[in-house]
């Protein structure tokens, strides 16, 4: 039991180092990353599973909101980001990858890159590349 748990952290902790890796790669003019938007990629693979409303599990103020490509951050019934995710291979190279399990937020100031850890017809979960940091979600009905 101790060997699994263990190993489990080891394989947890190298994916957060790779995705940490790149957070900071850019190749676009003033830093943004340049990778496409496929309007199709919403209805196949994570990302269509991630379209909806979703309600934090940490404060109730503060919800998602993914259409489409377009992921809407609202806090306390105010809309506060509005980026495009794009899913990517990994945050180090930042490929894009529509069946990939890192994406990128493109639209804030600097664009941020997140792992997927889990979606769900009701849970979403998802991991800060940088910081380590998981965000929990629960899908609204």
């Amino acid at each position: 039991m101790k060997t699994a748990f263990l190993s489990g952290l080891t394989t947890t902790s190298l994916l957060l180092v790779s995705c940490a890796a790149g957070d900071g790669e850019t190749d676009g003019p003033n830093n943004e990353v340049t990778a496409a938007i496929d309007p199709a990629a919403a209805k196949t693979g994570p990302l269509a599973q991630m379209q909806g409303r979703w309600t934090s599990d940490e404060d109730a103020k503060n919800t998602i909101l993914i259409d489409g490509s377009n992921f809407q951050n609202i806090v306390d019934g105010e809309p506060q980001d509005d980026a495009a995710i794009i899913f990517v291979d990994t945050c180090k190279t930042q490929v894009p990858d529509f069946e990939g399990k890192a994406f990128i937020l493109r639209g804030k100031e600097k664009p941020v890159c997140y792992l997927l850890y889990s979606v769900s017809e009701e849970k979403l979960s998802y991991i800060h590349a940088l910081r380590g940091r998981t965000f929990r979600f629960t899908r609204q009905k």
